[in-house]
This record gives structure tokens, sequence and C-alpha cells, in this order.
């Protein structure tokens, strides 16, 4: 049986079976490994937000982890119902109709696609940046023997994959051709970054950011953020840019030491300010604070930072690696390769430009998001998606077949 064959009778079955079982709640059903934002960085606003959206468009939204959560009050959307570490993944989807898997390596995906598999619900799987050349070579002969023993098959048996960028399709078509890929990109809710604090307040507890241009880098700090390179960008740049200070907010994953090592040997420890993770309030005070926002990323999936410094009118310094190739068409970040080289060349164009010029560069980006990444936008293109795998049909234009 060919593979396109494979799919649309795995559709049909699905379908068939809808109009004579009802076990469970149905509904469509995301599992991930765990909404800690400290551990699961990126991934956990991710997920929030695609779900929080969907639940406006249906009310039988269900996320499933294996672990425990550790989320805000009122996270997820009250729409939005979430179970774990004691729910089967298993007996959650035998009840579903679409199945969402996000991630590759962890147990939550080669359960559930095993189970989707053994009761022919269709399930897609988001990589949320994991087939990226650069992670992928991370752990190297580890991924690849998972690879060929576990998460090969899950990823040829999923009914469509989920790409958050253009470039992510590439990466997802290198490891599996001839499955279906649907390209929607995270979102952002417009009015979380409406009315920020003042930048008064931060300065209240951090004086040393008074009459500073702030960068701020607002991310986990994990080996992939490219800190190394961020730090070498502010050896060279530091001595000729007096005002420059780097405002640091995010949860360590590692990197920190390496970076404050490299910091302390340049003698710039007076301009480096680390708030660690920040969330809720605190993160509207961080974003109130910054001049311009930095993620020099050697791998992204599709930041969820970039697109909030963006809401936020920030101006962007980004690199090709965070897979925004939209942004540097639109003239809506400053887009530099993943090198010292690079990074070094846009912190110095950044800061080069006048205020009147980054405060257009932001409103690019602003407008950007508006007009095609906010969550409602997102979670159309996914419903979509859905409801082509439960009832078939022709396929949606976010959809690429081959």
């Amino acid at each position: 049986m060919s593979e396109s064959t494979r799919t649309m009778t795995f559709r049909r079955s699905r379908t068939s079976r809808r109009r004579t079982a009802d076990r469970g709640h149905g509904g469509w059903l995301h599992v991930c490994n765990g909404l800690d934002p400290r551990r699961d960085g990126g991934m956990v606003p991710s997920i929030l937000g695609m779900t929080g959206a969907l639940s406006g468009l249906r009310d039988d939204v269900t996320i499933v982890t294996p672990t425990p959560s550790r989320l805000e009050p009122g996270a997820p959307s009250p729409r939005v119902r979430l179970e774990g570490p004691e729910t089967p993944i298993e007996e959650a989807v035998r009840g579903a109709e679409v199945v969402h898997l996000h991630g590759l390596w962890q147990a939550q995906t080669r359960r559930g696609a095993r189970a989707a598999i053994a009761e022919r619900v269709p399930y897609l799987v988001a990589t949320h940046g994991m087939a990226d050349p650069w992670a992928l070579r991370q752990k190297y002969w580890k991924k690849r023997l998972y690879l060929a023993l576990v998460e090969s098959r899950n990823l040829r048996r999923a009914a469509c994959l989920h790409a958050l960028s253009r470039p992510e399709i590439e990466h997802q078509r290198a490891l599996v051709p001839n499955v279906p890929i649907g390209f929607v990109p995270n979102g952002v809710d417009l009015d979380r970054f409406e009315k920020l604090p003042e930048r008064s307040e931060l300065e209240r507890d951090h004086p040393e950011l008074r009459g500073k241009f702030v960068l701020l880098f607002f991310s986990r700090l994990h080996l992939k953020k490219g800190l190394d390179l961020l730090a070498e960008a502010l050896r060279r740049v530091a001595p000729t840019s007096s005002e420059l200070h780097l405002l640091i907010a995010g949860n360590d994953d590692g990197a920190w030491a390496p970076f404050r090592a490299r910091i302390e040997e340049a003698g710039l420890s007076n301009r480096i300010t680390y708030l660690g993770h920040v969330s809720g309030e605190s993160a509207r005070r961080t974003w109130a604070a910054a001049d311009a926002f930095v993620l020099p990323s050697y791998s992204e999936g599709f930041s969820m930072a970039v697109l909030e410094a963006m809401a936020c009118r920030l101006p962007a310094l980004i690199t090709t690696a965070c897979y925004f190739p939209e942004a540097d068409a639109e003239g809506a970040a400053v887009v530099v390769e993943p090198t010292m080289e690079g990074v070094t060349r846009g912190l110095v164009e950044m800061l080069e430009r006048s205020p009147e010029q980054r405060a257009e560069l932001g409103q690019r980006g602003r407008a950007l998001v508006e007009r095609e990444y906010t969550w409602h936008r997102q979670a159309e293109r996914l419903a979509s998606i859905y409801g082509w795998l439960a009832g078939g049909g022709p396929s949606p234009s976010c959809v690429e077949l081959r």
C-alpha cells in the first residue's frame, strides 16, 4: 500500500469509527512532556496559546502530560482541560478525535503515537525545532539510534506533521519525505502586551538600568541560544558604547555560568543584569524596560520571545537560525548569521540606528505580528487541519502534501 493510500485509508477508517463509537470525552487532544516553563521553555507558551485559541473554536480541547505541570494561576485557559500525570495517555488517546503530539525523543510521543496507531486515531507531530540540523547534531548517535528504532516509525505513521516555520518544513522532510506537513506558526495574544508598566517600575529595583540603552535577552539560558556569541559581541562593542546594558531574563539551563565567566573575563560584569525566570506581571515589567531585543540562537523552532518582542514594538536582533525569514523580508528585524561576526555586526547596526529608525523597525515588527501571527489566526489554520484529518475532503491550503 502506498503512503498516500495508507493515509487516506487511515482517515476514512477513523471517520467510520467515530460514527459507531462513543468512548472517552472525544475532541482535540494535545500530548506534551509537561508544562513547566523553567524546564520546557518556549514550548509551554506555544502549547498554551495554541490550545487556548483552539478552545475558542471548540469546547473539547484537552492537554495530557506524563509529568507534573508548574503554571501560573489561570493557565491554561479555563476552557482547556488539563490532565496529567495520573491520566494514562493511552486512555486519553482512545477517546480523541484528533491527537496532537508535541516534541521528539520523549516518552509522550512514543506512547501517544503507539496508542493512536492502535486505535486508528489520526495524529499530528509538532517537532518544535527538534528536527533542526543543529539540534540533531547534539547527542548525535543517541538520536540516530532512537530515530532508527522508534521515532522514524512514529513520524512515518503520522497523518500529518506540524511545522512552526517554513525552514522546519524542510527539516521534517529530511526525516520523513512522504508525510503531509501543515505550516502553522506560533502566535501571540496582543492584549498581553498593551499598556505595559512604566519603565521606572523595574528601574526602582535595578537602578543600574537608568539612563542606559537596555538590550533584552528573554529566553531560556541554553547552549543553543547563542549566549557565547552575544558575550563576544558585547566584548567587541562595549568599549565604544558606554550606554549599552544587557538585561537577561530566563531560567538557567546550563549556559549562565560559561556566559558569566566570559563576561567577567572581559571586565563587563557591571554591564549585565540577570533577573532569572520571570513571568506574569514581572515579565511585562521586563519587556517595558527594554530598548531592543536580542536572540542570537544557533537553533529554534519558532521563538515565542521574538513574537512577544515584536508585539511590544521592540526592535529585534535575531539570527537566521531563528527561522523567521518573513521578518527579514518585511524589514521587521535585524537578521544576521549565527556567528560572532554576524551578531557583532547586527549589534553595531542596531546601536548605530537613530531612535526614530529603531522605532520604525519596532513598528514593522508589530504590524507583521498583527497581520499574520495572532493566535486566533493560527487556531483557524489548525482547526482546518484537524477537520481534514477527521473528516477527509480537500486538504487545507496550509498543508503541503509532498
